[in-house]
C-alpha cells in the first residue's frame, strides 16, 4: 500500500506543479497589460481562498499555543508580501499570486506533515520566507 502511495503523491504534486505553470502560462497569452493583470488578479483571489483555506486547515489541527505562534507568522508574512509585490503604491498581482502559492504549499506540507502523525511546532511557526 505504502509503494503505491508515493507515486501517487509524485503525481499530485507534479500535477499541482503544472496547474500553476499552466494558469501562470494561461494570463501570458494576454498581451494588453490591462488584461495580463485583470487575468493574474483572478488567479490572486483564487489564491488568497486557497491560503486561507490551507491556514484554518491547519489551525485546526495544532495546540493552541502553537495557534498563537502561527497567527503572528502569518501577520509577518502578510507584511513581507505587501513589501515584495508592491512599489509606490502599485500591486503586483502576479507578484502577490506567485507568493500566495508559495505560502499555501508551505502551510500545507505543514498539514501533511501533523495528519501523518509527524508534526513540527518549530516548522509551523517559522518565518519560511527568510
Amino acid at each position: 500500500m505504502k509503494r503505491n502511495l508515493l507515486p501517487a503523491l509524485l503525481l499530485a504534486t507534479l500535477g499541482l506543479a503544472s496547474f500553476v505553470a499552466h494558469a501562470e502560462g494561461e494570463c501570458d497569452r494576454y498581451k494588453s497589460a490591462y488584461d495580463q493583470t485583470y487575468c493574474f488578479s483572478k488567479l490572486f483571489l483564487e489564491s488568497d481562498k486557497e491560503l486561507n483555506q490551507a491556514y484554518g486547515d491547519l489551525s485546526k489541527v495544532i495546540k493552541a499555543d502553537v495557534q498563537k505562534r502561527l497567527k503572528s507568522t502569518e501577520m509577518a508574512w502578510i507584511q513581507y508580501r505587501d513589501a515584495s509585490c508592491s512599489q509606490e503604491g502599485t500591486i503586483d498581482v502576479a507578484c502577490n499570486y506567485r507568493v500566495n502559492r508559495e505560502r499555501t504549499e508551505y502551510l500545507r506540507d505543514r498539514l501533511r506533515e501533523c495528519k501523518a502523525g509527524t508534526c513540527r511546532d518549530e516548522e509551523i511557526a517559522k518565518q519560511s520566507w527568510r
